[in-house]
Formats: structure tokens, C-alpha cells, sequence
């Protein structure tokens, strides 16, 4: 079985917010640039939220400062940490 939290605390990670999962998937969401976000993972968090029902979410503390919350296909790895 794989691990549900494939990401770990202080990984560096890139993350891009997948729209179309919360609105309606057509030619205005292709259009449209989807804006990424690198940052450094804080907490993972199983807990239940509305749109993510049992969905592994991660804390990103970005590098403009602010915190970001993403799902597990929302984000990808670009080094992982060796403290974790």
C-alpha cells in the first residue's frame, strides 16, 4: 500500500491550485494561466474538509510569505528534506 502522505514535513515543493476539481472543466479553464507557488511544506493535515473528504492537505509556507494550503495532486516535489 502506498503512503497516503507521500510528502513530508520541510520538503520543497511546487505547487499549482487545480481549478477545475472545484469549478466546472471547459475552454475558460484552459485559458486561463494557472499560477504556481514554491514553498516549504509545513504540516499535513488528514483532517475532513468540504471539497477534500479524507484528502491528505499540506501547510506551504511560500516564498512571497504567505501560507497556502494544497491537496496531494496539487503538488510536486522538488527536494526532498533530509530532516523529516
Amino acid at each position: 500500500m502506498a503512503d497516503p502522505n507521500k510528502y513530508k514535513i520541510g520538503d520543497l515543493v511546487v505547487c499549482k491550485y487545480d481549478y477545475e476539481y472545484l469549478y466546472y472543466p471547459g475552454m475558460a479553464a484552459q485559458l486561463v494561466k494557472k499560477p504556481f507557488f514554491i514553498g516549504i511544506i509545513l504540516s499535513v493535515r488528514d483532517d475532513r474538509f468540504i471539497f477534500f473528504d479524507r484528502e491528505t492537505v499540506y501547510e506551504v509556507l511560500c516564498i512571497d510569505g504567505r501560507r497556502r494550503f494544497f491537496t496531494t495532486w496539487e503538488v510536486e516535489v522538488l527536494r526532498v528534506s533530509h530532516f523529516s
